[in-house]
């Protein structure tokens, strides 16, 4: 792991993002019958903890624990609320908070 003084290239931090963030995502916009959607959903939680084993062998040290936090926010999500992405869960939250 490089220094966490270093800055993490941009690739790098286009990857881990994309692993992290944009991937849950694009899987919890899609509707599958239950047993698809469940493996779907756990394939997701398995492709962020890629995300965050690939910061931390390439990023700093920063970047390694926001993808972190960021997979056990999607892990939380899915396991509460059924959706494999912590934004689309805070969504569905918002959307109950306004129409109460």
């Amino acid at each position: 792991m490089p220094d966490p003084i270093r800055h993490t290239p941009k690739p790098i931090l286009r990857q881990v993002v994309g692993w992290v963030l944009v991937v849950p995502l694009l899987v919890s916009l899609v509707r599958l019958p239950f047993p698809l959607g469940l493996a779907l959903a756990l394939g997701t939680i398995v492709a962020s903890t890629y995300g965050v084993r690939f910061a931390r062998r390439h990023a700093s040290r920063r970047v390694t624990v926001l993808a972190l936090i960021g997979t056990l926010l999607n892990a939380i999500s899915l396991v509460v609320l059924g959706a494999a992405s912590w934004l689309t869960a805070l969504y569905y939250l918002s959307r109950v908070y306004w129409n109460f």
